[in-house]
């Protein structure tokens, strides 16, 4: 499955509400970082009155054939069912159906400009330890 890489990026916008959370007022934000063996988005929800993590939105299955922006869902055993609508009304994500497991499509433009910029945070000590070419 891999590794999940977090990011020093802050919490994305305003708390998400839904019902079922843990913490007090109700409710989540988004924190973006990446599954180490793929690259992909990594989005942890933490609680958004201690900033303690709450659940996990995306698994990483590198079977499932994504494009740009789009991850894969948790199953609702590991996060609510009515947590996931609340994040689907909110506009950042569209349903893209059943791919192998819930597929969504990031559609919030400050979140996919979060994930470009923690990619690019991922990708950079990568690079740093490739090797000098041999002349």
């Amino acid at each position: 499955m891999g590794r999940l890489l977090s990011s020093e990026y802050p919490k994305i916008d305003a708390p998400i509400y839904g019902t079922g959370l843990a913490s007090y007022p109700a409710g989540v934000t988004l924190h973006v970082g990446f599954y180490d063996s793929s690259l992909r988005p990594a989005i942890q929800l933490l609680c958004a009155d201690d900033g303690m993590p709450y659940a996990s939105l995306t698994v990483n299955v590198p079977a499932v054939d994504l494009s740009e922006g789009e991850i894969c869902i948790a199953s609702d055993w590991n996060m609510p069912s009515d947590l996931k609508a609340s994040l689907l009304a909110t506009g950042k994500f569209a349903d893209m159906g059943q791919r192998g497991g819930s597929v969504w499509r990031i559609t919030c433009p400050n979140l996919l400009s979060e994930v470009a910029a923690a990619r690019l945070a991922a990708i950079r000590p990568r690079l740093a330890r490739r090797p000098a070419p041999v002349v």
